[in-house]
């Protein structure tokens, strides 16, 4: 059982910061269910998994996750499952004290994953608020020295395109054995950061700099189908993987009342897992099957010979309130590219 499934499981939507780009509009716990409905869902989760013969890739997350009053007891259920392949933990980590440490070092195999738009107080504060640097520095500290997996991940803006060089450095310093970036995309809080977004000759630039860092040369032809990076920090060097988009194909993300999205940046409702299996959501969502097909999509996506790519359907759905738009982000408009013909 080689084949994995992804699911980004907000467990709440209960946050201690209100960053100014986030993708939620309610910071409460007011959808947060009881445990035992949280095991309905994972129930629902594990029995499509054995139909499908995969493995579970899960990160749970919030908001803050460590605000869900029973955060413990959906860690054990998790670990409990033959079905699990892989679990992340998704958090600002302000609230990994010794307290949440001791107990999650029972769980070794967790990835910690610290989320994060600037690494210098100036950036960091425009995004998560003014005093918010010194507490997340104090939380690098205190991992520094935990021997966990941990990952930096950070969002792409334009305003902090910059911190990309000296992302290596930071995660050196505190001992990070990987970095993810990925793209912002205005939804919730963020819908009045439109600006922000990052342009398509900076993008390009910035995934120039991870292939420099990592001893690649860059061709376009190589990064086509991807909408995030991971660079891997280990002593013979830096290995960068790119992600391609798990709308419709491998993943999906599941909102704190048991709703279902294509993914968490793609807010639109396809399902419920206390009122639906997840097979019949995965089978016969009318959004999930026309975003599989490319003839269904609009301007340059549709006629995209690419055959892995699809174009990124949340920022197109953000954008336009339409996910089958075309994806303006493509790599194939970089001025510096080709076109979807393969001529410059």
């Amino acid at each position: 059982m080689d084949e994995t499934f992804h699911i980004q499981w907000h467990i709440t939507n209960s946050c201690n910061l209100r960053c100014t780009h986030c993708y939620q509009e309610n910071f409460t716990s007011e959808k947060d269910i009881y445990f035992e409905f949280l095991k309905r869902i994972f129930t629902n989760i594990e029995n499509f998994l054995k139909e499908k013969n995969k493995k579970l890739v899960l990160d749970l997350t919030g908001g803050e996750i460590f605000l869900y009053k029973d955060w413990k007891k959906i860690i054990k259920l998790v670990f409990s499952s033959e079905i699990v392949k892989k679990i992340g933990i998704i958090t600002n980590g302000f609230f990994l004290n010794d307290s949440t440490m001791k107990f999650l070092k029972n769980f070794p195999e967790i990835e910690i994953k610290i989320s994060t738009e600037g690494i210098e107080k100036e950036i960091y504060e425009f995004y998560r608020g003014k005093g918010n640097f010194k507490k997340f520095i104090e939380v690098m500290e205190i991992l520094k020295s935990i021997n966990f997996n941990k990952t930096l991940m950070f969002t792409i803006t334009e305003n902090n395109s910059e911190q990309m060089e000296k992302i290596f450095d930071f995660c050196r310093q505190y001992n990070f054995s990987k970095f993810i970036i990925e793209r912002f995309i205005p939804l919730g809080n963020g819908k009045e950061m439109r600006e922000d977004i990052v342009k398509i000759d900076t993008w390009c630039k910035i995934i120039k700099i991870l292939f420099e860092k990592c001893g690649l040369e860059f061709d376009i032809a190589d990064i086509l189908p991807y909408r995030g990076f991971m660079v891997e920090m280990k002593n013979e060097g830096n290995f960068l993987y790119g992600a391609s988009c798990i709308v419709g194909r491998d993943g999906m993300a599941i909102m704190p009342e048991g709703d279902v999205y294509p993914c968490r940046r793609f807010p639109l409702k396809i399902g419920n897992l206390l009122q639906q299996k997840l097979s019949d959501i995965w089978e016969n969502s009318s959004v999930l099957n026309l975003s599989r097909d490319k003839k269904n999509l609009k301007g340059i996506c549709k006629g995209c010979i690419i055959n892995d790519c699809f174009g990124c359907r949340a920022l197109a759905y953000s954008l336009k309130n339409d996910f089958l738009e075309e994806d303006i982000l493509c790599f194939l408009n970089w001025k510096g590219g080709e076109n979807v013909n393969g001529t410059k």
